[in-house]
């Protein structure tokens, strides 16, 4: 059955994309039904990093405060259950040390975990910019803080899995640069990933080529997703177990 209507009428964003790339029939559930899925370990810990780099980059923590806020909001918030304990332990142990030595750029903070409204490869999109700052010489940075340990780029002649999986997260910013520039009217000059379970830092310089890449997947994926009249579940275990936050309500959990 298509949804043309209902889908001719949403605001997109890069998660809702993703979600269709996933698993069409989670899309389905997630943004035509509105069936209101249980966060997960993995989402929950995202979430409560992300909550707390906020309030340490808006002055609501201090960085002797980050740690002793985290513990107790670990034990509070974290109540999905992890693949393992020692998945668990190493979550909670990498959250610790990175807060414990936290530091950022000396950059001129401009946005904090702010909501943009703009449109993108002719579609109304939503988003939201972890961090925009500016250097000393007023060059822009994007930065999305990520619980994924990207690796940085290899520069090799033929890319690696790890050089894919990073332009698959990059698309992310390349449309919030996209954003950037219809909002303040000029594109970032670099856009960058914040990996705090590795406390690893990925700095890529700005490209329109790869904008007009992102923009042509945006859009040939929007377009399929319109067209589409079937919803196939792509089961795979580990995704259906522990990401996918409407897999009690999904009809195909029992082939698992």
């Amino acid at each position: 059955m298509r949804y043309d209507l209902m889908i001719g009428s949403m605001e997109w964003s890069y998660s809702r994309l993703t979600a269709y790339e996933d698993c069409p029939y989670l899309w389905l559930q997630r943004y035509i039904f509105r069936i209101r899925g249980q966060s997960k370990f993995f989402a929950q810990y995202g979430s409560l990093m992300h909550s707390i780099l906020q309030k340490y980059l808006t002055g609501v923590l201090a960085k002797d405060e980050l740690v002793p806020y985290y513990l107790t909001q670990f034990q509070n918030q974290i109540t999905g259950k992890a693949p393992s304990y020692k998945i668990y332990t190493s979550y909670l142990e990498q959250g610790r040390q990175y807060l414990k030595t936290l530091s950022f750029p000396a950059r001129k903070v401009l946005k904090v975990e702010s909501e943009l409204h703009f449109e993108f490869a002719g579609y109304p999109f939503i988003g939201f910019l972890d961090l925009m700052s500016e250097d000393e010489d007023g060059k822009l940075y994007i930065t999305d803080h990520k619980s994924r340990a990207l690796k940085p780029r290899s520069n090799r002649s033929k890319p690696t899995q790890s050089d894919i999986e990073l332009d698959k997260y990059l698309r992310q910013l390349y449309i919030y640069a996209h954003a950037v520039f219809v909002l303040y009217g000029r594109y970032p000059d670099y856009l960058e990933f914040n990996c705090f379970r590795t406390n690893t830092w990925i700095c890529e310089p700005f490209s329109m080529k790869r904008m007009q890449e992102v923009e042509n997947w945006a859009r040939n994926l929007i377009e399929q997703i319109t067209s589409e009249g079937k919803w196939p579940a792509n089961l795979e275990f580990w995704f259906c177990k522990y990401l996918c936050d409407v897999a009690e309500d999904c009809e195909y959990e029992d082939l698992l």
